[in-house]
C-alpha cells in the first residue's frame, strides 16, 4: 500500500474511526478501551479496540506498554482538522469549532449589529457596517474557494 500523506489519512477517516480519532485529539493524553468505550458509548469494548487498532495501524495513534493509546508525536499539538472539502474544524483547548460555523457566527453577529445601528445609532453606520462585513465575509469566502481549487488541482497531480 502506498504510503499517503497525513492530511489525506485524516480526510479519509469516518464513523466511529473519525469518532475515535477525535476524542484522542480533545483529550489530549492516554485513552484506555473501556474509557473510550464509555465516553463515546459504544456496545462492546471489543468495537473500541477494532478503532483504536485500525488508528494505530495507519499511524495516528501509538501504544503504551500497558495497552493504552495515545495520539502520535506529530498530532499533539494538532490545531486544525480538514475532513473534507468543505470541513475544517479548528482545535483550541479542547474545543471542536467548524471553520462555517465561525463564518455563519460572523454573518449573524454582523446583521444584528447592523439592524441595531440602524435603529439606534445611524444609517450611515449601519451602511458602514454592512459594507466592511460583506468585503470580509466575500473575502473569507473567496480564500476559502482558491484553498478548495488548489486542493483539486493537488489531487489531479
Amino acid at each position: 500500500m502506498a504510503k499517503q500523506k497525513n492530511e489525506d489519512i485524516i480526510s479519509s477517516l469516518t464513523g466511529t474511526s473519525l469518532r475515535i480519532f477525535v476524542y484522542a485529539v480533545k483529550k489530549g493524553k492516554d485513552i484506555g478501551v473501556r474509557e473510550t468505550q464509555r465516553d463515546l458509548g459504544l456496545k462492546t469494548a471489543s468495537h473500541a479496540q477494532y478503532h483504536l487498532q485500525r488508528l494505530e495501524q495507519l499511524g495516528l495513534l501509538g501504544r503504551t506498554k500497558n495497552n493504552k493509546f495515545y495520539l502520535d508525536t506529530q498530532y499533539e499539538n494538532l490545531r486544525s482538522l480538514k475532513l473534507g472539502i468543505l470541513t475544517e474544524i479548528y482545535i483550541f483547548r479542547g474545543w471542536l469549532i467548524p471553520s462555517l460555523g465561525i463564518f455563519s457566527g460572523f454573518l449573524v453577529s454582523s446583521a444584528v449589529l447592523a439592524i441595531l445601528f440602524h435603529f439606534y445609532i445611524s444609517e450611515l453606520a449601519c451602511l458602514i457596517l454592512s459594507v466592511v462585513a460583506f468585503l470580509i465575509g466575500g473575502g473569507y469566502a473567496a480564500f476559502r474557494s482558491v484553498q478548495i481549487v488548489k486542493s483539486f488541482k493537488q489531487t489531479d497531480d
